[in-house]
């Protein structure tokens, strides 16, 4: 009863559109000429195994280790955008006819910005989203809570790690009424999966996040990652090596608004028992 429900309330099997999503844990170095080769290793390796990839995710800063606070380093591993990285990276969309995502520290205007690149398969960044909530000075803010862009005739929202903590960011992810979030991590753990679970609940669209994986001078990255779907189900969850996931979404045409609301509230409802019983986790993040 309840499967024929959600059937009826986001039927999958009759999709419209499809997207075939790779989403990465990449272990990184501490210089980028090496990130770099690994990205482009990895890459080839996602579409030598799933040749029909259409998108290929990495995390938050890929390119370096991740630490807000050493500005010193954020400066020297820095990169304008577009930049040798993006270069490289935008020949190996072109060259597979794919989507690739990745995050990296921005040298622009004189300041730094905790950016993600999406490039397209014809070589073009078509959307950067720079983070509006880091976690020190370091890297400069941004106004925009979530960057919207269409990959394959999806509306697709780029966000990075910590902005999806904000309750501004929280409202207007849910008022565009995206079908695909495209969230870029740099966590190092999701003890008992909360905020996937909690994150796959809100937004009523598929969710694909990115992390890293591996020690980076003493801090240790689980490489958690995950993908969701529209109805809240974790259907990808994995943490704990380097790795790559592949998954297939399927976007159901827009329902009914008397249909999306029945959705909403069904899958939204056990937030509230969710965040209860985590409450020690949520003032973590408060």
């Amino acid at each position: 009863m309840a499967s024929r429900l959600k059937t009826t309330l986001y039927d999958e099997g009759g999709a419209t559109k499809h997207l075939k999503v790779a989403t990465v844990a990449l272990q990184c170095d501490v210089e980028p000429t090496v990130n770099r080769a690994r990205i482009v290793a990895m890459t080839e390796a996602i579409v030598d195994a799933y040749p029909e990839v259409e998108l290929v995710v990495f995390g938050e800063v890929i390119l370096c280790w991740y630490n807000p606070k050493r500005r010193d380093y954020h400066q020297r591993t820095a990169e304008p955008i577009p930049g040798e990285t993006t270069c490289t990276v935008a020949r190996l969309a072109m060259e597979h006819g794919i989507y690739i995502s990745l995050g990296l520290s921005e040298s622009r205007d004189g300041r730094l910005y905790n950016a993600q690149v999406l490039l397209n398969p014809a070589g073009e960044i078509q959307a950067v989203h720079r983070k509006r909530y880091p976690k020190s000075d370091t890297f400069s803010r941004r106004p925009v809570p979530v960057t919207v862009t269409e990959i394959k005739g999806i509306k697709t929202g780029m966000l990075i790690c910590s902005d999806a903590a904000s309750p501004r960011t929280m409202w207007e992810l849910m008022k565009k009424r995206l079908e695909l979030i495209v969230l870029s991590l740099a966590d190092d753990s999701d003890e008992g999966l909360f905020m996937a679970k909690f994150n796959a609940r809100m937004y009523d669209a598929w969710l694909v996040t990115a992390n890293r994986y591996g020690d980076e001078d003493g801090h240790f990255w689980d490489g958690h990652l995950m993908i969701s779907d529209p109805l809240g189900r974790l259907r990808v969850t994995t943490n704990g090596l380097e790795q790559y996931q592949v998954y297939d979404l399927g976007f159901a045409s827009s329902s009914s608004w008397p249909k999306w609301l029945v959705r909403s509230a069904m899958v939204k409802a056990p937030l509230v028992s969710h965040v209860l019983g985590n409450w020690k986790r949520v003032r973590s993040y408060l």
